[in-house]
């Protein structure tokens, strides 16, 4: 009788022991999940400061690159004036001197 009651406490034990192994289980898989969460909304938050600096820094050069390439346009432009110039000059003063010749 007595190795039936120490068989019988025996299998109590082991269900407790199970129990608290599911139970220990349970609550490791629950405290790696949150912690999986955790390092996912940090990775998150990481990957988005880091979008949000590389637009800033896109942004920046593209108006620098905007601004460099306006101010060369206006030199072409400059350019373009005073040759046109020049060449309408030659032609007036061209036109001119025919027209003196033929009065």
């Amino acid at each position: 009788m007595e190795l039936i009651k120490q068989i019988k406490d025996a299998e109590n034990q082991a269900k407790d022991t199970v129990e608290k192994a599911k139970q220990e289980a349970a609550a490791l898989a629950e405290e790696a999940r949150k912690q999986r969460a955790e390092r996912l909304q940090q990775a998150q938050k990481r990957r988005n400061h880091v979008i949000a600096d590389a637009v800033a820094r896109a942004e920046q050069e593209g108006k620098a690159q905007t601004e460099q390439l306006a101010g060369q346009g206006q030199e072409h432009i400059g350019a373009l004036k005073a040759s046109a110039s020049e060449k309408m000059q030659r032609c007036v003063d061209t036109v001119v001197s025919r027209v003196q010749q033929m009065s």
